[in-house]
């Protein structure tokens, strides 16, 4: 019973980063929404030198964006994951939590589904 806690838990983070952002606590930097504007502005560029390039080399270069982007989906997700692990052993260092097994397993399965 203790596992399906623990793995509910952990599912739970993950989804958390994933998918609610309109949540009270999310973390909206005035850094991250300027470069959204400007990545933003830099694919409408994109997309217009993208018509006037022939097809192999559009292809060849939409792989190479389409990679980049997984890249840093999977980035965030590590450093999100780093964060949460960061955050539970300092809240057992302090004494806040303690390192019982169950807690192990979840720090375990976190680093080990990031990678």
């Amino acid at each position: 019973m203790e596992k399906l806690v623990w793995d509910k838990v952990r599912q739970f983070l993950e989804r958390l980063r994933c998918e609610d952002v309109d949540r009270e606590s999310i973390v909206d930097t005035k850094e991250f929404q300027e470069a959204k504007q400007i990545l933003e502005d830099k694919y409408a560029i994109y997309q217009q030198s993208m018509v006037n390039i022939q097809q192999a080399e559009q292809e060849k270069i939409q792989d190479y964006v389409e990679a980049l982007e997984s890249y840093s989906s999977e980035e965030c997700q590590q450093a999100y994951l780093q964060g949460m692990v960061d955050c539970m052993l300092t809240l057992c260092g302090a004494g806040i939590l303690k390192p019982k097994q169950e807690l192990e397993t979840l720090l375990k399965t976190l680093i080990q589904s990031s990678c």
